[in-house]
C-alpha cells in the first residue's frame, strides 16, 4: 500500500508558517524600535538583541502573541534567538535581528522553516512506515480469518442451496451470488490468492489446490500469498 502526501499543501503550509514568523518578527522589531516602550522592551547594547524587563504588562505580551501568558516570549527561542537571563531582565539575541537593518529579518525565518520542513518529512516517513506495517499485518490477519470464514460457509450443509463444494472437493461453486454477498465474499481476493475462476451460466466456480474439502489446515498456504515479508 503506497502512501503519498500533498506536496502542494506542504509548500503552502511552509509559506504560511514563514509569513507568520516574519509577521511576528516584524511586529517585535517595531515594538523594540519604538522609544516609548524602552521602559519594558529595548535594544541591547550591541544592537543585535532585545532586552525584556519582567514581568511584562498584559498589553505587551498581547502585542507579541495576541494573547497573554508566560510562554509568549519563548517564540524568540523557537526562532533561533539565544536567551540570557539576568535578574528581572531577559535578553534575546540573534545576528539577524539588528537595529537599523529590518531587511535581515527574513534570514531568521529560513532556518526555522527548514527545521519545520525536516520535521514534517520525518513525521511523514515515520507515519507512513507505521501505517504500512499496520496495514500489512492487518491485511494478513484478515486474509487468514477470511478464508477460514469462506471454508466454514462452503462446508456448511445448510448453505448448499447457494454455495457448495465442487464435485472433486477442490473447488466451491457459487450458485446464488446475491445470497453469497451477505457473507462478504471477496471475489477479487480469491483470484489474487491463486484461485481459478470458471463461469458457467449463472454459476461461478473457484478452485485451488489448497482449498480442499476435509482439509482446512491447507488454508494457511493460501494466506501465505498475502503474508508480508517483515513477518514471514
Amino acid at each position: 500500500m503506497e502512501f503519498t502526501r500533498d506536496e502542494a499543501f506542504d509548500r503552502a503550509l511552509l509559506r504560511d508558517i514563514k509569513d507568520r514568523v516574519f509577521y511576528f518578527l516584524k511586529k517585535a522589531y517595531a515594538i523594540v524600535n519604538d522609544p516609548s516602550t524602552d521602559s519594558m522592551i529595548l535594544w541591547g547594547p550591541n544592537g543585535n538583541s532585545l532586552i525584556v524587563h519582567r514581568p511584562l504588562p498584559l498589553e505587551y505580551t498581547e502585542s507579541f502573541l495576541f494573547h497573554s501568558g508566560a510562554l509568549s516570549m519563548e517564540r524568540f527561542v523557537a526562532y533561533g534567538f539565544t536567551m540570557t537571563v539576568s535578574g528581572s531582565q531577559v535578553e534575546y539575541a540573534n545576528d539577524d535581528f539588528v537595529r537599523g537593518q529590518p531587511q535581515r529579518l527574513g534570514k531568521i525565518c529560513d532556518p526555522f522553516v527548514a527545521r519545520v520542513k525536516q520535521d514534517i518529512e520525518l513525521r511523514f516517513k515515520q507515519d507512513t512506515d507505521r501505517k504500512r506495517h499496520w496495514e500489512e499485518l492487518r491485511s494478513y490477519g484478515m486474509v487468514v480469518e477470511l478464508f477460514k470464514h469462506i471454508y466454514s460457509v462452503v462446508d456448511d450443509p445448510a448453505t448448499n442451496s447457494f454455495i457448495s463444494w465442487g464435485p472433486n472437493g477442490k473447488s466451491f461453486i457459487v450458485l446464488d451470488p446475491q445470497r453469497c454477498a451477505c457473507y462478504c465474499f471477496p471475489y477479487n481476493l480469491l483470484e489474487e490468492c491463486g484461485f481459478t475462476k470458471t463461469v458457467s451460466g449463472s454459476q461461478v466456480e473457484f478452485a485451488s489446490e489448497n482449498f480442499v474439502a476435509g482439509k482446512p489446515e491447507l488454508i494457511k498456504k493460501i494466506s501465505e500469498k498475502h503474508k508480508p515479508a517483515m513477518i514471514a
